[in-house]
């Protein structure tokens, strides 16, 4: 009983600042899968996901891609920049003989400073063919035509906070899209090439194979700017204690994709044995969130990112996929259970995303999850009723 009005006792704090608990890094299953194809080595600390990508690394990523690693350990170092070290050399100077980089200035190259979102965005379209020359695209404009050609996907890709992390899933979302003037995928090139074993590409080209059926399924959705999510969150808490405690929402979220707001309106109830139930009228809006909440709320309900999936299942008009742990795109939909019962959660292997879809359209979805704290168990459903606005 205690315990129960302490927690309850914290929904005075809910017209304040929202919160959601952060985990670890998103895409480490990009990263092991990456690894097991030869294509991310990572460093002696590991896959050290959560820095920032250095402009070499960055290289040595591009030359991976190009499926150009052997041939460029053969070539001798002649490029004009002198501030590399030997690892770096052989990766810069075939991308440099291959005019695929000029520098940071004619005779230093700065393998140590950050790589931008747009400089790696650059990159990658050069891997998957395409060029400034050609009129493919500019410097300027490559972080929109990474997102047009869907390798930067606006809810996972952070172009602020431009991370490792965020580096794995935008080269892991190339290798399933189709180079320029190709009817294959980037990976079934490096594969055909010899680069990437048929044994190590076999599960990503199977799954970017139903990814593909699956974002055919909801090509209707691009249209879909503006729209309205009627649900919420139902979580039962229990603990080996006897303790218990029901945490639910019942929301109405308008989303403008377009301009890149949302606003969610909505009543929060708490309930447990024994105890009057505790209700709080809430509204929360993009403009007081940080940036990865904003992205929740903007894009939790469209198609899932690749990145995200560890596999995809489709019976009828509904899509299952099975997430790695709770991705940070649908945590902010938990928020009410963090604010309710504490914040650090553990994050279970898996978590489970239904999308019905009629029409070439998302028109429900419900999410479930079996998160625990300490003595705390907590089984969630996250449901959402998607309609235009």
């Amino acid at each position: 009983m205690k315990k129960w009005m302490r927690i309850a006792g914290i929904g005075v704090l809910l017209t304040g600042t929202m919160t959601v608990s952060c985990w670890a890094a998103e895409y480490t299953a990009c990263a092991d899968q990456m690894q097991r194809m030869g294509l991310f080595r990572g460093t002696e600390q590991g896959g050290e996901l959560d820095r920032v990508p250095t402009r070499a690394e960055a290289a040595v990523m591009l030359v991976r891609l190009l499926g150009a690693e052997d041939e460029a350990s053969a070539l001798d170092y002649k490029a004009p920049f002198v501030d590399l070290k030997g690892w770096e050399q052989p990766y810069v100077q075939y991308l440099y003989e291959n005019g695929l980089t000029s520098g940071a200035a004619p005779d230093r190259y700065e393998p140590e400073q950050p790589c931008t979102a747009q400089m790696y965005a650059a990159l990658m379209l050069r891997a998957l063919g395409y060029t400034e020359e050609d009129g493919d695209f500019s410097y300027a404009d490559a972080l929109t035509r990474a997102e047009k050609i869907g390798l930067y996907d606006p809810a996972v890709i952070d172009t602020k906070n431009f991370l490792r992390d965020d580096a794995v899933a935008a080269s892991y979302t190339a290798l399933s899209l189709m180079p320029k003037g190709e009817t294959g995928t980037l990976l079934d090139r490096l594969t055909a090439a010899g680069a990437v074993g048929q044994t190590e590409a076999q599960p990503s080209q199977q799954l970017f194979a139903d990814y593909a059926a699956y974002r055919a399924d909801t090509a209707a959705w691009a249209d879909l700017t503006d729209f309205g999510v009627r649900g919420g969150l139902q979580a039962a808490l229990r603990g080996t204690d006897g303790y218990q405690m029901t945490v639910r929402t019942e929301e109405y979220t308008t989303v403008s994709c377009a301009d890149g707001t949302a606003v969610s309106e909505g009543v929060l109830t708490l309930q447990a044995p024994a105890v009057k139930p505790y209700q709080q009228a809430y509204r929360r809006e993009t403009a007081d969130r940080p940036d990865a909440a904003q992205r929740a709320m903007l894009y939790g309900y469209g198609p899932v990112p690749l990145a995200l999936i560890q596999q995809i299942d489709r019976t009828q008009n509904e899509w299952t996929v099975t997430l790695e742990g709770v991705p940070q795109l649908y945590r902010e939909q938990m928020w009410a259970l963090h604010q309710a019962a504490g914040a650090v959660w553990e994050m279970p292997a898996q978590s489970t995303l239904v999308q019905t879809v009629r029409s070439g359209r998302i028109v429900t979805q419900q999410m479930t999850a079996a998160l625990t704290n300490g003595e705390v168990r907590a089984q969630i459903v996250v449901i959402g009723e998607i309609e235009p606005a």
